[in-house]
């Protein structure tokens, strides 16, 4: 009887063991994202204005980023600033030109914008031409 007591209460102590493991706090790390800034160029003059995303190919997270006045942006992922996960990345731009005329709509989606740039440690600053 008291060997069948003491092995009852090793099962319940396994399993208490067993089931509490997984209830910790565990931190979150976001992936990798390196920083991402650059321009947005339009007819030949700095798009005044918009949103800018970056898709990438592989798996992981959107990017955005607001061009501001002077066509400048600064990406953001998981966090303000934070840049874009690393690889082969699809862009869209939305915005306005000088004197208010839309972004043509074939760059405001991944598929037809044909927009698709390396995010990579060796570079952190693009340049993106719209015609």
């Amino acid at each position: 009887m008291m060997r069948r007591i003491f092995d009852c209460r090793w099962c319940l102590i396994l399993a208490g063991a067993l089931t509490s493991a997984g209830c910790g706090h565990s931190v979150s790390v976001p992936p990798t994202t390196l920083p991402v800034t650059g321009k947005v160029i339009y007819k030949g003059d700095p798009l005044a204005g918009g949103k800018i995303q970056f898709e990438p190919q592989a798996a992981g997270r959107e990017a955005f980023g607001t061009i501001q006045q002077d066509g400048t942006f600064t990406l953001s992922t998981y966090g303000e600033g934070d840049g874009a996960v690393p690889g082969s990345h699809r862009v869209l731009v939305t915005g306005l030109s000088k004197g208010s005329k839309a972004v043509p709509k074939k760059y405001q989606n991944y598929e037809s914008s044909k927009l698709e740039l390396e995010v990579s440690p060796e570079k952190s600053e693009y340049t993106i031409v719209l015609e």
